[in-house]
């Protein structure tokens, strides 16, 4: 199965504390997306922007955005984030290319791209 979970980061790009989190690896998925709870309380992030989105349903919803700084490895990135329901820890496609990763989903691992594209 394509689908797996990595180990992550997630702090305010001021603070900098990170909380570690059990990300699904959502390559379909354009933004990270994690609960407003984690992201307002926890890590005191404020939503700078909102956009709609296309769920995998079809359906059309508007959610709000920041920008949170994410740990993979012994690397850091700032990339946008969804603030969503309490149940969604999505790490997506956006993060992945600030950190030159792919999913690797038959060793289900995050790997390095052999090369970057412009």
């Amino acid at each position: 199965m394509g689908i797996f979970h990595a180990r992550i980061g997630v702090a305010n790009p001021d603070i900098g504390e990170f909380q570690w989190v059990d990300a699904l690896v959502d390559t379909g998925a354009t933004y990270s997306m994690f609960p407003t709870s984690l992201l307002e309380q926890l890590l005191n992030l404020s939503p700078i922007d909102s956009a709609s989105f296309r769920l995998a349903d079809g359906r059309v919803q508007t959610y709000r955005l920041g920008q949170a700084n994410f740990r993979i490895g012994d690397q850091e990135r700032i990339s946008p984030v969804v603030f969503s329901q309490e149940d969604r820890y999505l790490l997506g496609a956006v993060s992945l290319q600030s950190f030159g990763l792919i999913a690797d989903t038959t060793n289900h691992q995050l790997v390095p791209t052999p090369e970057l594209t412009l």
